[in-house]
């Protein structure tokens, strides 16, 4: 069989060349085969019209690698070269969508031939470390790789080709059901081939992490809604998690999880108390706080309209050396929990029982609360150390700074966990490109810049390294010299750093209706304890000074009062301070205070005034690191100052509104003065100046 085909070919330092073939075909020899043995790649496995030299097919490739990909402009571009050379290719789209053909399989092929290798050399290094049994897939792929040449029938070929294609599949899904179990005595090999350096040498001591990830959203790598979708094309070597795993993590949040509710403030109603969602060490009202302040941290909040795209936004998981583990295709209009959890989750079931991971997300406390509240990751919460991405910290309050702010943290190091932004930052070229691509094609193409990151990272990694080594060191240098020029002992240094994470993650006073009543029954308790204790205290005192008393009574006494003195010591300065917020020190009688009006202002003014306070004291600590970062100029540093900067002065309004709010208080006690319904001699405080 005779079979006519253009030929195009365009060789590094030769000339251009455009010749028309024809081929003798038959069934033991297509035409396909004939063409790739001379260099050269068909457009289509059956009856080719265009080959092109396997030469430019890499160039391409390469190309489409540093841009988005355009086989328009690049049909296009040959076509006007061509005519202005003298060669007119016949008809109306003579180029473009047969060398988006060959272009597509030949990347497929390149592909399947890279995934192959590996497994051939996974296989080799498996029996090499003398490893578990090994499949029948595996066997076969041994076999082939030995020198197999022997061919079937073109329908057995393509049988062949068929569960070749299946097989990675099929062991991926055996490697997941085993994983479920736990019982990997080391990472996974997926995650040994993600990043060597995180998965592949030995583990950390019992206080440092094995691995540190960091998982973070974009927004901007959205998909056009479409009334079809491409053919499904699936990359042999995928970092995409499985559709039906995230659905199924969307499910079990929904079950667990009940809607959120609108809780009461001072405004509206009784205001919930403050305090601590079981082992967290940050206030709910903080975290709170954190929830509105982040976009990420609402859920129902719309950054992307399902309206008009059916993909709305990439998830990553990355490794501290920016190495992309998983890839999570998203679909709901705002940043789902469910989401960064399945990532969680699929890490865990990659890793060996005692394998302890630190986490770096810009919304780390938001995840840890509901993890703890609602039961998520129940299994490897004991593995896990929640951190919040360096450059998204500053947008915290700054309780939650000091527990999750990877600098304040052990063993976090100088990661950042802004790997997830260096990502976004390399793959923006795409983003036009990925909105008006197939759905299968634009995952295809993100598998492609991952694999062709992972290229050029493993060939940078040394160069990596030795520059943080160098940053480490420096780094160590200077905050040595700080401890030194301080004068004070590293012990008396960290009692004093707990003491500060004691005192500005307590649980923040709230304004209530019946703040006067609860903090005068408050006092009444107090007094009540306090002359308990007393007379506790002084009848043992009457033990000691009793010349009858024996001996091993005097014994006793001696081993109590001690401990009843220090007791009675600290409710009595309890009750002085609660006296004092009362302003009611020295006075015998204050039951009749508990309906006071005056009493009630007076408590929800001093609950403004410590969460005032509060706030003045983090801006203090926030103002601080950027008058630091004014004497060291460095890149980093200027980010980290802007993002300061923009904190701060989001949270100045929110100061600006606690000040008026106490300074109306006190006019009311002003008034409740005049009028003579205050306490006798009660003297109402004095506004703040808001200037």
């Amino acid at each position: 069989m005779l079979h006519s085909l253009f030929l195009f070919s365009y060789l590094l330092y030769s000339e251009l060349e455009l010749q028309k073939l024809v081929l003798s075909v038959c069934a033991c020899r297509t035409a396909a085969v004939q063409l790739v043995e001379q260099g050269l790649f068909p457009c289509a496995p059956v009856h080719p019209t265009l080959a092109v030299d396997i030469h430019v097919l890499d160039f391409v490739t390469r190309l489409f690698l540093q841009i988005a990909p355009n086989n328009t402009a690049w049909a296009d571009s040959i076509n006007e070269f061509l005519s202005s050379q003298g060669y007119q290719l016949q008809g109306q789209d003579p180029l473009r969508r047969r060398f988006g053909n060959a272009l597509q399989w030949y990347n497929s092929l390149q592909d399947l031939t890279a995934n192959f290798v590996d497994q051939v050399l996974s296989i080799a290094r498996n029996y090499e470390e003398g490893g578990s049994e090994v499949s029948d897939a595996e066997v076969k792929t041994v076999e082939i790789a030995k020198g197999k040449e022997a061919r079937e029938s073109s329908e057995d070929d393509d049988s062949d080709v068929d569960s070749g294609s299946d097989q990675p599949a099929k062991k991926q899904l055996r490697i997941d059901s085993d994983q479920e179990m736990n019982h990997l005595s080391r990472p996974s090999e997926y995650l040994r081939g993600r990043c060597p350096l995180c998965f592949s040498g030995p583990s950390q001591s019992a206080q440092d992490f094995n691995a540190i990830v960091c998982i973070d959203a974009c927004f901007t790598q959205k998909h056009n809604k479409r009334s079809y979708k491409d053919p499904p094309r699936q990359h042999p070597r995928t970092v995409f998690l499985p559709e039906s795993d995230v659905k199924r993590w969307e499910e079990i949040v929904a079950s667990l999880r009940p809607p959120k509710t609108v809780p009461k403030t001072a405004a509206g109603g009784e205001a919930r108390e403050d305090g601590y969602e079981l082992s967290l060490k940050v206030p709910n009202s903080v975290l709170d706080a954190c929830e509105a302040s982040f976009t990420a941290a609402d859920g129902s909040r719309e950054k992307a309209s399902t309206q008009f795209f059916d993909s709305t936004a990439l998830m990553a998981m990355l490794c501290r050396h920016d190495r992309v583990l998983w890839l999570v295709n998203m679909t709901s209009p705002g940043e789902r929990q469910h989401y960064a959890l399945a990532l969680i989750d699929w890490l865990f079931k990659n890793l060996p029982s005692g394998f302890i991971v630190g986490l770096l997300y810009d919304i780390s406390c938001s995840i840890h609360r509901s993890c703890v509240k609602w039961g998520f990751l129940d299994a490897y919460l004991s593995q896990l150390t929640f951190a919040i991405s360096v450059f998204h910290a500053y947008g915290h309050g700054w309780a939650c700074q000091c527990v999750y702010h990877p600098r304040k943290c052990d063993s976090f190091g100088l990661s950042d966990g802004e790997g997830c932004e260096r990502f976004w930052h390399s793959i923006s070229k795409l983003i036009a490109y990925l909105h008006i691509c197939g759905h299968h094609t634009r995952l295809y193409t993100l598998d492609s810049q991952v694999q062709y990151a992972d290229r050029l990272s493993l060939l940078g990694i040394g160069n990596w390294l030795a520059r943080k080594w160098r940053n480490t060191q420096t780094r160590r240098l200077e905050a040595d010299t700080q401890v030194i020029s301080s004068a004070k002992q590293d012990r008396y240094l960290r009692e004093q750093w707990k003491s500060q994470l004691s005192s500005q993650t307590r649980p923040l006073p709230r304004q209530t209706k019946n703040a006067g009543r609860s903090a005068v029954e408050e006092a009444i308790r107090l007094r009540k304890v306090r002359d308990t204790l007393r007379d506790r205290v002084s009848a043992l005192e009457d033990v000691l000074s009793d010349i009858n008393s024996e001996d091993y009574q005097v014994a006793e006494v001696e081993g109590k009062l001690p401990d009843l003195r220090g007791k009675l010591a600290q409710v009595q300065a309890k009750l002085i301070r609660q006296e004092q917020l009362l302003g009611v020190v020295g006075q015998q009688q204050y039951r009749h205070l508990a309906t006071s009006p005056f009493m009630a202002l007076r408590m929800n003014a001093h609950a403004l005034k410590v969460r005032l306070r509060n706030r003045l004291t983090s801006r203090k600590f926030e103002r601080d690191r950027i008058e630091r970062s004014f004497r060291r100029q460095q890149y980093n540093d200027r980010k980290v100052r802007t993002q300061t900067e923009d904190a701060v002065k989001r949270r100045d309004p929110g100061i600006q509104a606690l000040a008026r709010q106490y300074n109306i208080l006190c006019h009311k006690m002003e008034e409740l003065v005049r009028l003579k319904r205050a306490p006798r001699n009660a003297i109402a405080p004095q506004p703040i100046p808001l200037k």
